[in-house]
């Protein structure tokens, strides 16, 4: 994840005029509807960073659905704004990202989580992750684990673009980031291998299926970033 900035953020309440409580519904929370082209599509993340028995987790709320966090709102965003968000050690702003899966399905609370509004982008919960402190502040290439359930799908024909293990573990992007590098494209993924500085016996690398794809997480998912901070998620049995 991106560097973490220490925030103490109290959740604000809706107030209403004296006697309107009872006469005045809860406005309804906004629906979320993919893009018609996922592949390429742009969103960001905040990603809130508690200290609890079980040690450190993280909430990751993004942007999937809502809008693609346009950027004068996202540069826009302030410590006082985070603060009055969220009541954490620290938050994460962990974009802009686009995704790279043609197709998303998920379900239980990966599928409609809490919806907020921040600085005038919507998003909403989508996963939660245990970390050590390693983990946390680890270098690249460190495995994360993430609660969620979802599959997603990358359509034959299409490439995909994935890291190869030293034990043989294959991890697909997901999501290339424009965080460290603003400038990188979905065309220079192809040349990405060599731009990175992977440990021994890591490699990078592009093949096109002729079947979809389908990378799924039935309640968890194995994670691991470059040094672009791009994302990659760990193909394993089902």
């Amino acid at each position: 994840m991106t560097s973490f900035r220490p925030l103490l953020l109290p959740l604000v309440a809706l107030l209403l005029p004296a006697g309107a409580a009872l006469a005045q519904q809860p406005a309804a929370a906004p629906v979320p509807k993919l893009p018609a082209v996922l592949r390429d599509a742009r969103y960001c993340e905040l990603v809130a960073v508690h200290l609890t028995l079980e040690g450190l987790k993280a909430s990751v709320f993004n942007t999937l659905g809502f809008d693609d966090c346009p950027a004068d709102k996202w540069d826009a965003l302030t410590r006082r704004e985070l603060f009055r968000q969220f009541d954490t050690l620290a938050v994460v702003m962990n974009g802009p990202r686009h995704f790279i899966m043609d197709g998303i399905i998920a379900s239980g609370e990966t599928k409609t989580g809490e919806v907020i509004t921040v600085g005038g982008i919507v998003m909403a919960r989508r996963a939660e992750i245990a970390l050590s402190l390693h983990q946390a502040m680890g270098p690249a290439y460190t495995e994360q684990t993430i609660d969620r359930e979802t599959t997603y799908r990358f359509d034959g024909g299409k490439p995909v673009f994935q890291l190869n293990g030293p034990d043989g573990a294959v991890y697909v992007m997901q999501a290339y980031a424009q965080i460290v590098d603003p400038t990188l494209s979905y065309a220079d993924l192809a040349g990405l291998g060599s731009r990175l500085k992977s440990p021994a016996g890591w490699s990078y690398s592009t093949r096109t299926p002729d079947q979809d794809l389908l990378l799924t997480a039935k309640g968890t998912a194995i994670v691991i970033q470059d040094e672009l901070k791009n994302t990659y998620q760990k193909v394993v049995a089902n």
